[in-house]
């Protein structure tokens, strides 16, 4: 019977592979030296691998590790908004709307391996900037506000269901008279306050290691420093950093 060989790499180069890879799996665990990485790189390139590829998954590593060995986390957490909210405690009965910014920031400490919290959050929020409010039909008569319009008070916030936080909001409607048949009398709609809950995912910091897709679900700051999410006319900016 003839047996067809195929070429394997010798049995040194093997070895030498296998001493790199385990090398380079104990110094991922501590800070190379600018020796020590030196001495690594040419151990890749002698077994045929590309060192700038391992030394990158190497930095991977260090980096998820610096995140996963710290007890606390401390996030700063930034939300941004701009949309065009109906204004009104009641849309049933009037159309009115306009153009709104708010802002919010949130300062909490985070558990990364148990995804909880510790302690509490502080919240800062900020009034809402409210302009050219308009009808659905912008060539109607605007509403008018008699009085402020808050679009987004953050009351509290709580651990919610698989690791996100559940945020309590309230929003509260002034008095807006809404015209009538688009050009007719005025008519006022009352004002009123809603509550309600809202979600928040923490995303991990690990997440700066990998190469994420260029989503609104979750993108990394040019600085490196921060992590994005954009939804429904926010923009939330996490920035952590490992709490001494």
């Amino acid at each position: 019977m003839k047996y067809v060989h195929s070429n394997p790499m010798p049995i040194a180069l093997c070895f030498l592979f296998t001493l790199a890879l385990q090398s380079g799996f104990a110094l991922a665990q501590t800070k190379m030296s600018a020796e020590e990485e030196a001495i690594y790189r040419n151990m890749m390139k002698s077994t045929g691998v590309d060192p700038d590829t391992q030394m990158g998954a190497i930095k991977q590593n260090e980096n998820a590790r610096r995140w996963t060995d710290a007890k606390v986390i401390h996030y700063h957490i930034v939300g941004a908004y701009q949309g065009k909210p109906n204004i009104t405690s009641d849309p049933g009965k009037g159309s009115g709307f306009a153009d709104v910014t708010d802002r919010v920031e949130i300062d909490l400490d985070w558990k990364l391996s148990e995804s909880k919290l510790v302690g509490t959050p502080r919240i800062q929020n900020s009034k809402s900037v409210v302009k050219n409010p308009h009808d659905s039909e912008r060539s109607c008569l605007p509403p008018v506000l008699k009085g402020e319009y808050e679009h987004y008070d953050l009351l509290g916030i709580k651990e919610g269901l698989g690791g996100a936080l559940e945020l309590q909001v309230q929003t509260t409607y002034p008095v807006v008279e809404v015209v009538q048949f688009c050009t007719g009398s005025r008519k006022p709609i009352p004002s009123g306050r809603k509550t309600r809950p809202e979600e928040l995912v923490v995303p991990s910091p690990v997440m700066f290691g990998m190469a994420l897709p260029d989503s609104d679900n979750l993108r990394i700051s040019p600085d490196k420093k921060s992590m994005i999410q954009k939804k429904a006319g926010w923009i939330w900016t996490f920035t952590p950093s490992v709490k001494k």
